[in-house]
């Protein structure tokens, strides 16, 4: 099992050409795909740690967050009912609706925020493994060891940047429950939960056939695809959201001038 500890793709290749390009057993094949997943979950664990440090040192000048809140409802309701004040019912309700679309404008924000990335690390995801797929291509004509070792070479690298990629979906996925919640809107974000235990089994089992590289390529292509076409329609609920918070904006300003 020593051997096991922190291996590459590339790694296993060559330990495979000392194999004379044997096939794996099961056995093999099971601890490989096995290692390739606790290295990805540890790595995995160690930016979510960061994550949850940085995210409570956010928080410490929140703390006093509900108190003041608490003090706004008594004093909102303290303009409600007076008679002198042009804090009307009606001024009140354009500022709560503004106070809404505000809020949900920053989720959207952070949720666009959170997918532009997303969407570029898939996009060097795809790079990667179609560069890996044009070496296979040669090495399946007799391209020879060196093409063979220049493909499992981007292989490798495909590995470390799905990685990335999926740290950014993890995170992306984080925003959108936000958006989710906040909006109650329907969102399609089925496609773009996991590919990761799929790209490492695919690749470990038979991981030499041109197909599998394939095959990996087209199901980064489809997440991508999902990632970008929510996106959009953030950007098309974003966009609705600033121009209805413009118009309360013109409204709110006639209710205070015409006041009497």
């Amino acid at each position: 099992m020593e051997k096991l500890e922190r291996i590459s793709l590339t790694n296993v290749f060559y330990t495979l050409i000392g194999k004379k390009l044997e096939k794996l057993d099961k056995e093999q094949q099971e601890a490989l795909a096995a290692q390739l997943k606790y290295e990805e979950a540890v790595d995995t664990l160690a930016e979510m740690e960061q994550e949850i440090t940085e995210l409570e040192a956010s928080l410490v000048p929140y703390k006093s967050a509900d108190q003041y809140y608490q003090q706004l409802l008594v004093e909102k309701e303290r303009l409600i009912h007076d008679q002198q004040s042009i804090w009307s019912e009606q001024l009140y309700e354009l500022s709560d609706r503004q106070a809404e679309l505000k809020a949900s404008l920053q989720e959207y924000q952070e949720a666009i925020q959170a997918g532009n990335p997303t969407s570029s690390a898939l996009s060097t995801a795809l790079s990667s493994l179609g560069k890996a797929k044009g070496w296979s291509t040669w090495d399946m004509v007799g391209g020879g060891m060196m093409t063979t070792a220049i493909k499992h070479s981007h292989i490798d690298e495909s590995k470390r940047y799905i990685h990335q990629a999926q740290t950014r979906l993890r995170h992306f996925q984080e925003e959108l429950r936000d958006v989710v919640n906040h909006d109650h809107i329907e969102l399609e974000v089925g496609g773009i939960l996991t590919f990761a235990d799929y790209f490492f089994d695919g690749l470990i089992v038979d991981w030499t056939v041109h197909g599998k590289i394939t095959d990996s390529l087209r199901q980064v292509e489809r997440t991508k695809s999902s990632v970008d076409s929510v996106l959009r329609r953030l950007q098309m609920q974003r966009n609705k959201r600033e121009e209805e918070l413009q118009k309360l904006e013109v409204q709110r300003k006639q209710l205070i001038e015409e006041a009497d």
